[in-house]
């Protein structure tokens, strides 16, 4: 045991605060290291548990720790001499108050978030400085960073790239109690405030869609999972589907491409060789509509009719889903709804930064089209 702390002129939680900024000096922890748990410094202490939480809490309210649930706590970064409050006066633009807009390459869905962004935000009384990422977590961070540091954004709504984690510098934001608000992802590791749509519910909804019209045959094609929460919901209420209707689920109909949508090369030979392989399969899931698209052609190629010979369904409801010859059902993710409520929940958390937000999450729609047909007796 280390020196024990006793009650005195200073409260003993300060004390805790104090002796565990000098422990990670000591041991020379770098941000994401580990720091001891309650319990670890309590002993070493010799205080109470409740001590050494308040001690953590502390030091994660400024931004030199942050807390993950059932994991443990972790260093973030040292707070530099002199504070850590930018000197800068926050960016104001026709004297309007100016948030911070991260988004990802551009596409017509991200296109329709960012007009639904635009008009939240202007309605309340914010305007928007945007930077595009490609999705890569260095470009985020970097670009996160000179927002706030350099044009003292008030906030930040961030759209990730592809990637699994919460980039450092948005983590150290969130955890020194900036508001970020993160659209489109969510992650399970750490509650920062969020909105998503209900990725399981949706994909549920439509596997049942074809169990009821006599479907049992039904594969699933997908981009790699990665972590990606948005994914793994996906596919897992896929299987729910199975196991609500009390139906045999074979994983051979599983296949997952890779980091491409394209029919041609190997990528294409691959995709061609699971349909031929699994010509008794009537009905395929796809993670979103690109998957849809390229199942679509390479069924094409093998002669296959859509929906005749297979029935196909997407999910996010891109423009052209239904100007397809076979027009797609899908599953719709609503931009608009997302974009507004980020707008709204960034507004709140600006206003209150201290506040909680639990993750937002939104409801989707099956948009029936032309490719899937009814087959044999639907009773289950």
């Amino acid at each position: 045991m280390r020196e024990k702390l006793t009650k005195g002129p200073v409260v003993l939680y300060e004390q805790m605060r104090v002796k565990i900024l000098e422990l990670i000096r000591e041991q020379g922890l770098k941000p994401h290291d580990p720091v001891p748990s309650e319990t670890e410094l309590a002993r070493m202490y010799g205080v109470s548990s409740r001590t050494s939480k308040e001690a953590l809490l502390q030091l994660a309210r400024e931004g030199v720790v942050y807390r993950m649930p059932r994991r443990g706590t972790f260093l973030a970064k040292l707070p530099e001499e002199g504070g850590t409050e930018r000197e800068r006066s926050p960016l104001r633009i026709a004297d309007r108050p100016t948030v911070g807009v991260l988004l990802p390459d551009p596409d017509e869905y991200v296109g329709r978030v960012l007009q639904a962004l635009t008009e939240g935000l202007a309605e309340r009384g914010f305007e928007m400085l945007i930077r595009f990422t490609s999705g890569e977590p260095e470009k985020e961070d970097k670009m996160a960073e000179e927002l706030v540091q350099r044009y003292g954004v008030a906030g930040l709504i961030v759209y990730p790239g592809r990637h699994d984690t919460l980039n450092e510098v948005l983590l150290r934001l969130h955890t020194q109690g900036f508001p970020v608000v993160v659209v489109d992802r969510a992650f399970r590791e750490i509650s920062i405030p969020s909105v998503y749509h209900d990725h399981f519910r949706g994909s549920l909804e439509m596997t049942a869609y074809l169990i009821e019209r006599g479907h049992r045959r039904i594969g699933y094609v997908s981009e790699p999972f990665r972590g990606l929460m948005s994914r793994e919901d996906r596919f897992n209420g896929y299987t729910q589907a199975f196991l609500d209707a009390s139906l045999s689920l074979d994983l051979s109909l599983v296949h997952q491409l890779g980091d491409t949508h394209t029919q041609s090369g190997e990528e294409g030979k691959r995709l061609a060789a699971y349909l031929g392989a699994n010509r008794d399969m009537t009905a395929v899931v796809c993670s979103n509509d690109y998957v849809a698209l390229s199942v679509m052609q390479v069924a094409h190629r093998l002669g296959m009719s859509v929906p005749n010979d297979l029935s196909i369904v997407g999910f996010t409801d891109f423009a052209f889903s239904e100007l397809l010859p076979v027009p797609l059902t899908t599953v719709e993710k609503t931009a608009l709804e997302l974009g507004f409520a980020a707008a709204q929940m960034l507004a709140e958390l600006i206003a209150d930064p201290s506040s909680r937000r639990p993750p937002l999450v939104i409801p989707t729609r099956l948009r029936e089209r032309d490719s899937v047909r009814a087959i044999g007796d639907s009773n289950i």
